[in-house]
């Protein structure tokens, strides 16, 4: 099974891996139908993973908290899907086998921490609205196992409430994009129904015409990559 893409160039920023594009030396040919991945390794509790399709390791060791920066191509099919403890075959967690990769559709792949224990995996379905150039498109989720329900407002104005840890894996409507002002924000997780910060962007630019996900992450008690912030990842390919 032909994978491209995802077996690439890695540039770091942090804990982020921007998987990118590769050039091969290959003959011409008219472009073929593509699927499009993006992965987020948000399970810190977890050590590095790999990801197969199938048998196939398709993307290097990835590391707590790193996430693609853009959409890979990868050829339409079904596929299962598993990520292993990296340099072992330790399962970690799966997606339901043999889910089909449409062309055209957009995925997120999302390995995150259950609060019951252990990791959990699955698809999102990236339904991208039709942008208008005087709008952003905004997403959240709630992807720290140690917190409990959050609010998250932009400066002072209340945007997403009361959303609880992984709720977009059993509500799939929280994986839908809504639109918004563009502008600067600083943009708050609150513990849900009060004013205590739990993390906060000190300024992030949301572009007209952007679509992007944000989301908390973090473990009690966690220093560096592993404390508590809150992340704004734009769709890109």
């Amino acid at each position: 099974m032909k994978v491209r893409n995802l077996l690439c160039s890695i540039f770091a920023l942090g804990v982020v891996l921007a998987f990118t594009g590769c050039i091969k030396n290959t003959p011409i040919e008219p472009p073929k139908p593509s699927a499009f991945v993006s992965v987020m390794n948000i399970s810190l509790k977890a050590p590095a993973v790999e990801m197969l399709f199938n048998t196939e390791k398709v993307t290097p060791p990835m590391s707590p908290g790193a996430y693609f920066l853009r959409y890979s191509a990868i050829d339409p099919g079904a596929r299962n899907v598993v990520f292993k403890k990296a340099g072992s075959d330790s399962v970690v967690a799966e997606l339901i086998p043999g889910q089909y990769y449409d062309s055209s559709e957009f995925y997120t792949i999302l390995l995150f921490d259950k609060v019951s224990g252990g990791s959990g995996a699955t698809r999102i379905i990236d339904n991208f609205p039709i942008v208008e150039t005087s709008k952003t498109y905004i997403r959240f989720f709630h992807l720290s196992a140690d917190i409990p329900n959050v609010d998250v407002a932009f400066e002072n104005t209340k945007v997403f409430s009361g959303r609880s840890p992984a709720d977009n894996v059993t509500n799939p409507s929280y994986n839908q994009f809504q639109s918004y002002l563009p502008g600067i924000y600083s943009i708050k997780a609150k513990l849900a129904g009060t004013d205590s910060v739990i993390a906060s962007t000190n300024y992030s630019d949301l572009l007209a015409g952007g679509i992007y996900t944000i989301f908390l992450k973090g473990v009690a008690g966690g220093v560096g990559t592993n404390a508590y912030s809150v992340e704004v990842l734009r769709a890109s390919n």
